[in-house]
């Protein structure tokens, strides 16, 4: 009956472990259907959508922020995108004048730049790059009462530049082109206080003597921004920035992803989110404009949990498969609503079963021992190490992201002469996966297996002495007998962590996972053995012993 019990309690914490395995909850990623089933409202209130964004925007004769999240819409195939591009359309053709500019702008229309009618907007550094709308720009700033933007205009005659040339030069028209932006987002209220306050002071330092290529460097993210944005958005965006550092990030994101413009504006956008989402780009510049890409498909509430989270996207394609078919398909939408209204309940819902899990299985394998006739404290306790050592393993397994290197690089790249890496026609390869160290990942679970082989061996060679039908004191030297067998577990850790300091030595990828795993895997599993199933074997047999005559 002891037996049937125990297989019971191994076929039981399996089940335990496949709905473990199904709860959508990391410790290091989000994962997509959740971000999906949040982004389509289903779990509560219903964040607007970039399509819905759009019109708004165009009901303020905003036409360029629509024109940006309508290209973000197209990109990633969102629903009731004809919607925005009829509105679009309609808007450009009732309002031919205001197109080139991307909209209603009330500062640039006390003058004439010139501009003929465009069928779309168009960056405003184009714009300024024409001669004789950068003069009209000038004579309207020159005329503005406010110390700040004076201060940004004297930065027009500074010669000792260090990434730009001068802009008194015959080379200097992309930094001239960059200060009258500056001050006409100053002059028109576009900048936030925080942001505005550290511009001036690093313009008025420059204007005094100070190095100027911290300022320089604002200008060159200023540069980036205004050669891909309408006039209209870029002050939309900038509104929503609040500080140095997040115009830095965003404008170093838009450089890096030449094709996805839009799509990194559309989600900074949203009103409190430029400065996450600049993060999360500066975060994980090789995957984040994937996972921003994803979360705009599904919609702004995506996008809002995505920045607030600040950890990658995580897509199960093999649990999509398996969830396809009953009853893990009941399982996993039982357990859904759950993960999308806590994550942290979630989360420790899903550590609670693989613990329980992991508590079965081992009491399960404990059939092997069934005829020890062990305590039930000692059992406990044995399985209890034993489960903690299993869910240990798994968890590193199943936990999307865990052990791999930051994206983030630890030195900033800058040119000093804007667009020379798009020049030199140089593209930067990705520096790490999507997926932990496989050959530690490996080693791992490798060593874990061979452990719990030998952890059995052993089990079973004491079960088997204890069967036996020998007198106490015998059974107690074939004990004796087996303790270079009980002690295998550690000779097996010692011999993996020197097999992997030889492989790290010679180049073979970064193992050391493997050094660390093998000897403390060899460790627990022979305390365990020796402290929970052979210490009371022995006690057990030198009392019967000196009982026998």
């Amino acid at each position: 009956m002891k037996r049937y019990w125990m297989a019971a309690c191994g076929i039981f914490g399996v089940l335990l472990l496949g709905c473990a395995l199904l709860v959508p909850a990391h410790f290091c990623a989000v994962d997509a259907d959740v971000l999906e089933q949040i982004g389509h409202g289903q779990a509560g209130a219903v964040a607007p959508s970039i399509i819905e964004d759009g019109l708004t925007y165009l009901s303020l004769e905003k036409l360029g922020p629509a024109w940006m999240l309508l290209r973000a819409a197209q990109s990633e195939s969102v629903s009731r995108s004809d919607e925005l591009v009829a509105a679009v359309a309609r808007f450009s053709h009732e309002n031919p004048s205001l197109v080139a500019l991307g909209g209603s702008t009330p500062l640039l229309d006390k003058i004439d730049l010139g501009l003929a009618d465009a069928t779309e907007p168009s960056p405003i550094i184009d714009v300024l790059a024409r001669r004789v709308a950068r003069e009209k720009a000038l004579v309207l700033l020159e005329t503005s009462r406010r110390p700040g933007v004076q201060q940004m205009l004297r930065n027009r005659i500074l010669t000792n530049t260090v990434h730009f040339p001068a802009a008194v030069n015959s080379g200097g028209q992309a930094l001239e082109a960059a200060i009258l932006t500056a001050a006409l987002l100053n002059q028109g209220d576009f900048l936030s206080p925080a942001f505005r306050d550290a511009f001036e002071w690093l313009s008025m330092r420059a204007n005094k003597g100070d190095n100027s290529g911290s300022l320089e460097l604002v200008y060159l993210d200023l540069l980036s921004l205004g050669r891909r944005l309408d006039w209209v958005s870029l002050t939309e965006l900038l509104r929503q920035v609040d500080g140095l550092a997040t115009l830095r990030d965003l404008a170093e994101a838009v450089r890096a992803n030449e094709n996805s413009p839009a799509n990194i504006v559309a989600a900074a956008l949203s009103p409190g989110q430029a400065g996450g989402v600049a993060k999360f780009l500066a975060r994980f510049p090789e995957t984040g404009v994937n996972d921003v890409n994803f979360a705009l498909r599904c919609g702004r509430g995506a996008v809002e949990l995505l920045v607030k989270k600040q950890q990658r996207v995580y897509y199960a394609g093999v649990r999509k498969q398996v969830t396809g078919y009953n009853p893990f398909r009941a399982v996993f939408f039982g357990l859904f609503p759950m993960a999308v209204a806590s994550h942290v309940a979630a989360l420790l819902f899903k550590y609670a079963l693989l613990l329980l899990a992991a508590f079965c299985i081992a009491h399960g394998i404990g059939i092997i021992t069934a005829a020890l006739d062990l305590q039930l404290g000692a059992r406990l306790a044995a399985d209890g190490v034993f489960a903690l050592v299993f869910a240990f393993v798994v968890a590193v397994a199943i936990e999307p992201f865990l052990g791999l290197p930051s994206q983030a690089s630890q030195f900033s790249l800058r040119f000093q002469i804007p667009n020379l890496a798009a020049a030199a026609g140089i593209t930067l390869e990705p520096l790490t996966t999507s997926q932990m160290n496989k050959l530690s990942l490996v080693s791992l679970i490798v060593f874990f297996v061979i452990q719990v082989l030998i952890y059995l061996w052993c089990l079973t060679k004491l079960s088997e002495i204890r069967r036996q039908p020998l007198a106490a004191r015998m059974k107690l030297k074939l004990i004796e007998n087996e303790d270079l067998l009980f002690d295998a577990g550690l000779y097996v850790g010692f011999v993996g962590s020197v097999l992997s300091l030889i492989l790290m030595s010679i180049g073979v990828g970064k193992i050391s996972m493997m050094a660390y795993a093998s000897t403390s895997f060899g460790i627990i599993f022979v305390s365990v053995l020796k402290i929970f199933h052979v210490r009371p074997l022995r006690r057990q047999l030198i009392m019967e012993s000196e009982v026998q005559p």
